[in-house]
């Protein structure tokens, strides 16, 4: 019980028997402490090493031999109280650190059809999502995965607010709207403008960009900041279509 009551306060459970030990029977060579705790005498050495570091421990000469004593218990309230010091003079700088990290952005790659159709399925993790792109070419150069896709958003209600190419309104935008209904929010890009190669996803804080042609890949920025904007631009584009 003791032995788990120091571990939790930072000792080893080596660190934590030699220092009981210590407590019971007093003055002790490496040696005693060796034999009496069960463990190595030359690890009984770094032990005693750390112990002394964290002042819970003292080295004792008696006669021509190194011998150590522990401390009163009460050590153990100013080596927390070191710690705990230490900490709070460093913390400014950690919690800097961790801010510059949660809003650096992350970004994952994708190569491959099969790695292309992962990120898709991950945007279903959203309540809602945003979109720009070819769904004609989706639905030609994936096989049936583009209608299992749809189906599989329609299942869990997501909203798709979608800004197709005109070249994907003849055929797969009907289909689209026909599974998803109310949940489809489609708003068409003009015909003067070419079938594009590429979709644009946005969903939670995250945002694909996705090849549809050969060579299929798909980068994912996941950034909060970044995310809301592009969630933003798509919205003012919707609204003036």
């Amino acid at each position: 019980m003791l032995t788990d009551s120091l571990h939790s306060l930072g000792l080893t459970k080596t660190e934590a028997a030699v220092y009981l030990f210590l407590l019971e029977s007093g003055v002790s060579t490496p040696a005693h402490i060796a034999k009496g705790t069960g463990i190595l005498r030359t690890n009984a050495y770094h032990v005693l090493q750390s112990l002394e570091a964290q002042d819970l421990i003292e080295p004792q000469t008696v006669g021509k031999r190194q011998s150590y004593l522990a401390r009163d218990p009460q050590a153990l309230f100013h080596t927390i109280e070191a710690k705990r010091e230490a900490i709070t003079r460093i913390l400014p700088d950690l919690r800097g650190l961790y801010s510059t990290q949660k809003n650096k952005p992350k970004i994952q790659f994708y190569d491959g059809r099969e790695q292309v159709k992962q990120v898709y399925l991950r945007s279903l993790e959203g309540k809602e999502i945003f979109a720009t792109g070819s769904i004609k070419s989706l639905d030609k150069n994936f096989d049936t995965f583009f209608r299992d896709y749809v189906k599989e958003v329609k299942k869990r209600n997501i909203i798709i607010h979608d800004l197709p190419t005109h070249a994907s309104r003849e055929e797969t935008g009907p289909f689209t709207q026909s599974v998803l209904k109310g949940l489809y929010d489609p708003k068409y890009l003009p015909a003067k403008h070419d079938d594009l190669p590429t979709d644009l996803l946005i969903w939670n804080d995250c945002i694909a960009h996705i090849t549809l042609e050969e060579p299929f890949f798909a980068t994912v920025i996941t950034s909060p900041l970044l995310a809301k904007t592009m969630r933003t631009l798509l919205q003012i584009l919707h609204e003036r279509l």
